[in-house]
């Protein structure tokens, strides 16, 4: 029987106590919604067109802390904590963490923010859903953003026809088989802090403090496990991908005001997931940054948020 992972929502964020004492003007503040069975965590500051932040795997929401800090004077900011990740719950059934399920649960938020259309904005896992919900409900969306990874039904269908992109991507099936006791006896909590967050702190990306931060919301064994719920319940074998695995479906294309920002030093995300992502919508651009990895917007903070700021921009002069 699997102890559940709990939530103490007496506890303060660390991240949004961090946050406050470090930086300047609007103060965040943190909060829950529950929808259905689940509750998420969310942190947000500033008033005005909400702009929706979601972070990838492994991560929390203090991933776009860059980007709220520049925008929260002139937006509404939220970012959450995905369904398994930071301070949401880690439900056990992996049915929860189908992105229809959560795209339900994010639809409902949107709600509960009092706001009609939001500006969502998301990276890795991230950036699927992100990218997915507005598919779902374009009547939702006034513009996306996606860094690093494309629409599940753009993924799988590269899956299905790209020999290739299976090998890179060959990593996937092997994170659906880990445990939490496996990932702490294999050192996968601590391959989290090694393999993604201390090389940002030696390039001077993060601060040692802001590692911290990382190390403490990310390190969790059982947190690991249930964060790679995403892809149990949405990537299916490579080798057995049906119609009924595609979300929304195969044709679904993103029809709102769109960008995809890559680097072209990831490792996990290739040049075809950009060009088929803007084959499958109506209003894409693309910015491909040199000398990035898989973190553009930590990589390049200033680059990546006036790009968001550049495409709300102009979605109002359309």
């Amino acid at each position: 029987m699997k102890i559940p992972v709990s939530v103490d929502v007496s506890e303060p964020d660390q991240a949004v106590m961090h946050s406050n004492m470090t930086g300047t003007g609007v103060p965040y503040s943190s909060s829950y919604f529950a929808y259905g069975d689940h509750t998420l965590h969310y942190v947000e500051a500033g008033e005005g067109e909400l702009i929706l932040f979601l972070h990838g795997f492994p991560s929390y929401w203090f991933s776009f802390i860059r980007q709220m800090d520049a925008l929260k004077q002139d937006y509404h900011v939220v970012a959450i904590d995905g369904l398994g990740a930071g301070k949401s719950d880690a439900p056990h059934d992996v049915d929860a963490y189908r992105l229809e399920n959560m795209a339900a649960h994010l639809n409902a938020l949107i709600d509960h923010l009092d706001a009609e259309k939001v500006h969502i904005v998301g990276h890795d896992w991230g950036s699927t859903f992100a990218f997915g919900f507005a598919q779902r409900y374009p009547d939702r969306v006034a513009s996306v953003t996606g860094l690093s990874a494309p629409p599940q039904n753009v993924l799988l269908g590269l899956m299905q026809r790209d020999s290739s992109l299976r090998q890179t991507s060959a990593y996937i099936d092997r994170l659906k088989q880990a445990n939490p006791l496996l990932i702490k006896a294999l050192g996968g909590d601590k391959r989290v802090w090694t393999g993604a967050y201390e090389p940002l702190i030696k390039k001077g990306f993060l601060t040692p403090e802001e590692g911290e931060l990382f190390r403490e919301a990310t390190g969790n064994p059982k947190r690991i496990d249930a964060h790679i719920n995403w892809y149990r319940a949405n990537i299916p074998s490579f080798g057995a991908i049906e119609d009924a695995d595609f979300w929304p479906d195969q044709k679904t294309r993103v029809t709102v005001p769109a960008q995809i920002i890559w680097g072209q030093d990831d490792r996990v995300f290739a040049k075809e997931y950009a060009e088929a992502t803007k084959a499958s919508s109506d209003d894409m651009q693309i910015l491909s940054l040199t000398d990035v990895g898989h973190w553009p917007h930590v990589e390049r903070t200033e680059t990546v948020t006036r790009a968001i700021k550049k495409l709300i921009s102009e979605r109002h002069q359309k």
